[in-house]
């Protein structure tokens, strides 16, 4: 197990050396937080090499990804930088990339009714556009848990709010600081129920955010 103790606070910053390889060849993967070694909850990023694919498997609580470099491919479809998937429980999919990608994948943590299937590509501009100096993106939203994108074109606080039942932060681009500590592009925070960090993003910063997830 790994990072599965939800009450426990977590900020890593980005460490290239945390890369492990797969089971297959040119697909690599960075592990945040993990059940088992090859099923149960799984949140990591997933780097793809030109040409590499990795066996059709099943989800059995759900995936969901997010792509942050290159193309992403399975039999439904090719999914560029700047794509939001979420495939339902029991599905199956194999998957690939000709470019090769990054993707940053979260596995079997889908509520048992939700079950909906969602694709959301570069190009839908479904930016809202708040009064704080920041944008937000809604990915998606089931029984008080939010997904969301944030961007900061000009810096700014994170929004002092939503975090009573946990916050999930992954740092797509930019800088996230917390007082002295800072966290560069990749850096992944988590925050248990009821924590009230106070978080200041920098210049050009954009964030994979998740509320409403870490109930006490």
């Amino acid at each position: 197990m790994l990072n599965m103790d939800f009450s426990q606070r977590l900020a890593l910053p980005y460490d290239p050396s945390r890369w492990q390889a797969s089971p297959a060849p040119g697909v690599w993967r960075y592990p945040l937080e993990r059940e088992q070694a090859e099923s149960g909850h799984v949140t990591s990023l997933v780097r793809f090499e030109p040409e590499a694919r990795f066996p059709e498997h099943s989800h059995p609580r759900g995936e969901e990804f997010w792509v942050l470099e290159g193309t992403f491919s399975d039999e439904q479809g090719d999914y560029p930088a700047g794509s939001y998937v979420r495939h339902p429980p029991g599905s199956r999919h194999g998957a690939f990339s000709r470019e090769g990608c990054l993707i940053f994948v979260k596995l079997n943590q889908f509520a048992a009714d939700d079950q909906g299937e969602r694709k959301l590509l570069p190009g839908q501009d479904l930016w809202i556009t708040g009064e704080h100096g920041y944008r937000r993106l809604p990915l998606h939203k089931h029984g008080g848990v939010g997904t969301s994108l944030l961007d900061f074109p000009e810096g700014g606080r994170f929004p002092p709010c939503c975090y009573k039942q946990g916050l999930e932060i992954l740092v797509l681009e930019g800088q996230l600081d917390e007082g002295p500590l800072s966290y560069p592009a990749l850096s992944w925070l988590r925050f248990p129920a009821g924590a009230v960090p106070e978080l200041e993003a920098g210049r050009r910063t954009r964030l994979w955010v998740r509320t409403g997830h870490l109930p006490a």
